[in-house]
């Protein structure tokens, strides 16, 4: 499979993660979060606890 549509997929699922989240009721606080020791897909909040979602398609 291509790069591209291997990026194409995780985007879908990134996107796909975010709906199921949102449907019972966290807020999504951030996406693709990078800082110097790597990157997390997805920063969600739901009755003030934060979750750190990474997405695997």
């Amino acid at each position: 499979m291509s790069k591209y549509k291997n990026k194409e997929i995780g985007k879908r699922g990134e996107k796909l993660a975010i709906s199921y989240l949102k449907k019972r009721g966290y807020r999504i606080l951030d996406k693709n979060f990078r800082c110097k020791i790597g990157e997390i897909d997805i920063v969600a909040e739901n009755d003030g606890q934060i979750v750190f979602v990474e997405v695997k398609t």
